[in-house]
């Protein structure tokens, strides 16, 4: 998509660290702190649920080991894993991406929030909303077989035209 920053960077491959089948890992261009890292579908999507599954598992499982290589690498005390979907939700980009951001002692970095406690028929209504709609929750889609690729036999040269057979067989 040629008006997406995101998939502009992931074709030119700026500050990657790691590329997979489906995702990427690079340094973020606008870090929260240094070392944070982006984990990124190649597949352009604004949202996540505009990503298949299967590619969801896979930046999620890249994201981990992202997240441990920002341990054994920079030695940090924590990190956060965040993805923002949605404007309301704080996501600034046109491009779904997971956040693996790093955290050390006192860097200034506030994710929190303060909980809402709820009343117990506030929590049953949003409970029965909900329960019609987890028909789908836990169906995954799965990435389609790719077609498998037969090898074409070798072709066996004719021996009575190759002159090297023909010298090996001639009888004197």
């Amino acid at each position: 998509m040629s008006d997406c920053v995101f998939c502009d960077l992931i074709a030119k491959k700026a500050n990657l660290l790691f590329e997979g089948e489906h995702v990427i890992v690079m340094m973020s261009p606008e870090p929260s702190v240094p070392g944070h890292l982006l984990v990124l579908p190649k597949l352009h999507s604004p949202i996540l649920e505009g990503v298949p599954d299967f590619i969801v598992a896979e930046m999620f499982k890249v994201g981990n080991k992202a997240s441990l290589m920002l341990f054994e690498s920079l030695g940090v005390k924590g990190v956060n894993v965040l993805l923002q979907n949605g404007v309301v939700a704080g996501q600034r980009n046109n491009h779904v991406m997971l956040s693996v951001v790093p955290r050390f002692d006192n860097d200034g970095l506030s994710l929190s929030w303060t909980p809402k406690p709820a009343a117990p028929e506030d929590l049953a209504k949003t409970e029965s909303k909900l329960k019609d709609e987890t028909r789908n929750v836990g169906v995954f889609e799965r990435e389609k077989p790719k077609p498998i690729e037969i090898e074409k036999p070798k072709e066996v040269k004719d021996t009575k035209t190759d002159y090297r057979i023909k010298q090996l067989k001639r009888v004197p």
